[in-house]
C-alpha cells in the first residue's frame, strides 16, 4: 500500500560538486553515506520525512554488477545530471509488486537494501523496482522503511534552508503514454484520487494530475512542441520537474537573489535556473 511521496533522485556525476551546488542555491545538505551493494554515494536534502537525494556512482563495477538497475543509472551519469528518479513509500509491497507484474511491467523485489552513514549508522528498508530499472522511468521505485521513522528523522533532522524551501509539493513527469502510465498508478500502486489541474497547466501536454498526501504528481504526455516535448526528446520519460514549497514565495525570491542565483517568475512560482541545480528542473511554488 503507498502511503506518501518519499524523495526524488538526483543524479550527479560528481557528488561533491552537487552538494556546493545545493548549498549555493540555500539548502541544508549533509553527507548521506554508501550503498555497499550498488557502489554509489549519496548526500541529503532533508525536509521531513520526504527529502531530495544527490547521488553519484563512485565504484562503476559494482554498479553495473546490477544489472540495469546500475547500467541505466551509469548511462544517464555519463552524459547527463538532473532528476532522474523518484520513490513512494508504504508497506506490504508485494502487492504493488504484483500489480506491476500483472501490466506487464515487471517488478524486482521486495528486496532488502541497506546504506551506512558517515558516522557509522546502517539504514535499512525493502525496495521494489519496477522494470528493472527506476531511471529516466514514467513511474516510481517504491520503500518500505525498516529502520524506524523516529531514527530517520533523528539522524537525519530537517534542515534550516536558507531559501526558504520546506517541503517537496509535487512532482511532473513526462511520458509517451499517458493512458498506459495512469493505468500503472491506478491498477498497480492503487491511487485513485485525481484532481483537478493547476491553472494555468503545463502547455503543450494532455495531463493527469494524481494526489498522494499532500503531495501532487503530474502526468504528461506531449502533443506538440514545447519545453515537456523537448525533455521527453532529449532525455525519455521520467521526471520533468520538482516542485518545492515555500510559506513565503517573496522571502524564497529575494533570498534566491541575493545568493545571485538566476530565477524566473512565473504564475506557478519560481523556476530555477537549470544550471544552477546541477542540471535539474526545480520550481518553489507557495506552500
Amino acid at each position: 500500500m503507498i502511503e506518501r511521496f518519499d524523495h526524488a533522485v538526483i543524479g550527479i556525476p560528481d557528488l561533491e560538486d552537487g552538494i556546493a551546488a545545493f548549498r549555493r542555491l540555500g539548502f541544508d545538505v549533509s553527507e548521506g553515506g554508501r550503498h555497499p551493494s550498488l557502489g554509489t554515494r549519496n548526500a541529503i536534502v532533508r525536509f521531513g520525512l520526504d527529502y531530495l537525494e544527490l547521488l553519484s556512482v563512485e565504484d562503476a563495477s559494482k554498479a553495473r554488477a546490477r544489472g540495469p538497475f546500475g547500467e541505466d543509472l551509469l548511462s544517464f551519469l555519463g552524459k547527463s545530471s538532473g532528476l532522474i528518479g523518484f520513490v513512494l513509500a508504504g508497506s506490504h509491497l508485494d502487492g504493488p509488486a504484483d500489480g506491476f507484474r500483472s501490466l506487464g511491467v515487471g517488478a524486482d523485489g521486495p528486496f532488502e537494501m541497506d546504506r551506512i552513514r558517515p558516522d557509522g549508522r546502517r539504514l535499512e528498508w525493502r525496495l521494489v523496482v519496477p522494470g528493472g530499472s527506476p531511471w529516466r522511468k514514467p513511474w516510481p521505485y517504491l520503500i518500505d522503511w525498516t529502520t524506524p521513522e523516529s531514527d530517520l528523522l533523528a539522524w537525519d533532522p530537517p534542515g534550516d534552508h536558507q531559501c526558504g524551501v520546506t517541503g517537496v509539493a509535487g512532482m511532473d513527469l513526462v511520458t509517451r503514454d499517458l493512458g498506459a502510465t495512469l493505468e500503472i498508478y491506478e491498477a498497480a500502486l492503487g491511487l485513485r484520487h485525481r484532481m483537478a489541474p493547476p491553472s494555468p497547466g503545463e502547455a503543450g501536454t494532455r495531463s493527469v494530475y494524481l494526489r498522494i498526501g499532500s503531495f501532487r504528481l503530474g502526468l504528461h504526455e506531449p502533443t506538440g512542441d514545447g519545453t515537456a516535448g523537448r525533455e521527453l526528446d532529449r532525455r525519455g520519460p521520467g521526471p520533468f520537474r520538482l516542485l518545492l514549497s515555500s510559506p513565503d514565495l517573496s522571502s524564497s525570491a529575494s533570498t534566491l537573489s541575493t545568493l545571485n542565483i538566476q530565477f524566473r517568475k512565473t504564475p506557478q512560482g519560481l523556476d530555477i535556473d537549470q544550471d544552477a541545480a546541477a542540471g535539474a528542473r526545480l520550481r518553489i511554488v507557495p506552500a
